[in-house]
């Protein structure tokens, strides 16, 4: 995968990389990623240098700060691509600061700042008993494999609560309150929430904001799993989005795009993925159609690199069983030689993105809701244009992913 770190033969370079070093980009000399990147099974070449496919190149640095070797085994030609299975999630846009109002009023010694205390608070959803920790002020290292926080005092970091497996569970910690009154200025920027099970670590990175009437209020910055000792920074798609979490609330904007079919031809559903600028916003004809007549997302009117297809399988009826699901991804085909069906596994059959968020009630009634991760599979293919268009790909670690993962193995 790396220019370095990729070769395994004798007498190539070998890099030093020291335990305080922070590998970020731009790199201080030679380049962030390789000639070429895998995908679905399949190497592409990049005749764009330094571009990362799935978002800004500065996104990079919200990853490990040393490059790592990708633990998986590339598969043989024609065989299913396991995709990854997150067992934890953070929600991120339920996060928030709470204020003690109890607290607020406490009596302070004249002359000092009026002192305000706040808690955090977010909604998560666990397949495994996880540990929360909160670590405010705090940097990142990794060890092992597994990213360990060293905040500037131990006041700074809460005590780490247990959960059990569960969906929509609400984490509220009354005993760990932030004092902004004794931060710096320049200290209220990052905090880190961090949900471990065993082998498997959910990261929400977020930031204070201090308002004009000195009030605070959290906002999120990025998402990232690490799982096997590799780190996948987490992207949104835009586009689709679950009806089932939504609150019901009256739409104000009239230009706001709730509908689900492909935005030119108004008709199909939308199941391509323009990149970098992760629209989901065509069907696979038309994605087809546009990248031989234009170069820009009919959305933002940027321009893009790559065309990725993401396909919702399941297994066929009569084969469903709780234990049954076991996660794939297609090998990615051409589909100027192959219908879409092709590169559909054997034993599964293809849905609407929609269904597979949603749930799977509209389709058979007598089935009951379930994540993505247990009863849904995704298959993708980049577009035939995309081989030679698409991003590089990482000599360490290279992240990307409602959310999406990228990450490319390692050679």
């Amino acid at each position: 995968m790396g220019s370095i770190l990729s070769r395994r033969i004798a007498g190539v370079e070998d890099i030093d990389i020291q335990a305080n070093s922070a590998y970020r980009y731009p790199p201080k000399s030679g380049n962030y990623f390789a000639s070429h990147f895998f995908m679905g099974g399949e190497k592409f070449d990049t005749p764009h240098p330094e571009g990362y496919l799935f978002g800004e190149n500065m996104d990079l640095n919200f990853l490990g700060n040393r490059p790592v070797q990708f633990p998986y085994v590339t598969p043989a030609p024609h065989e299913p691509v396991k995709t990854l299975r997150s067992l934890v999630n953070i929600r991120k846009d339920s996060l928030r600061l709470v204020r003690y109002k109890d607290d607020a009023d406490t009596p302070t010694d004249e002359g000092s700042k009026p002192r305000a205390l706040y808690g955090v608070e977010f909604t998560f959803d666990s397949d495994a008993r996880v540990a929360i920790t909160i670590y405010c002020q705090a940097f990142e290292e990794f060890s092992n494999g597994m990213a360990l926080y060293s905040p500037k005092t131990p006041a700074l970091v809460s005590e780490t609560v247990y959960y059990k497996r569960g969906v929509s569970q609400q984490f509220t910690l009354p005993s760990f309150k932030i004092d902004f009154s004794e931060w710096k200025e320049e200290d209220v920027s990052t905090l880190s929430l961090v949900q471990y099970c065993l082998g498997h670590a959910h990261v929400l990175l977020a930031a204070f904001e201090r308002h004009v009437d000195g009030s605070f209020s959290v906002k999120p910055l990025k998402q990232k799993q690490i799982v096997d000792r590799v780190s996948y920074l987490l992207q949104e798609i835009y586009g689709i989005e679950n009806k089932n979490n939504q609150e019901t609330k009256p739409s104000e904007d009239e230009n706001s795009d709730n509908s689900n079919e492909c935005v030119v031809c108004l008709s199909d559903l939308r199941d391509t993925l323009i990149l970098p600028c992760r629209h989901l916003c065509l069907c696979n004809s038309c994605a087809d159609t546009l990248r031989y007549q234009a170069n820009n997302c009919p959305i933002c009117r940027l321009p893009f690199r790559a065309l990725l297809q993401i396909r919702a399988v399941r297994k066929k009826p009569g084969a469903l069983s709780p234990v049954s699901f076991s996660s794939v991804l297609a090998q990615s085909m051409d589909h100027d030689e192959h219908s879409s069906s092709d590169s559909v596994p054997p034993g599964f059959e293809p849905i609407s993105l929609l269904e597979a968020l949603n749930g799977l009630g509209a389709v058979s009634p007598g089935l009951p809701s379930a994540p993505l991760y247990d009863e849904i599979n995704f298959s993708g293919s980049l577009s035939g244009e995309s081989r030679q268009l698409s991003s590089p790909d990482h000599s360490g670690d290279s992240g990307g992913q409602k959310s999406e993962v990228s990450k490319s193995p390692d050679r």
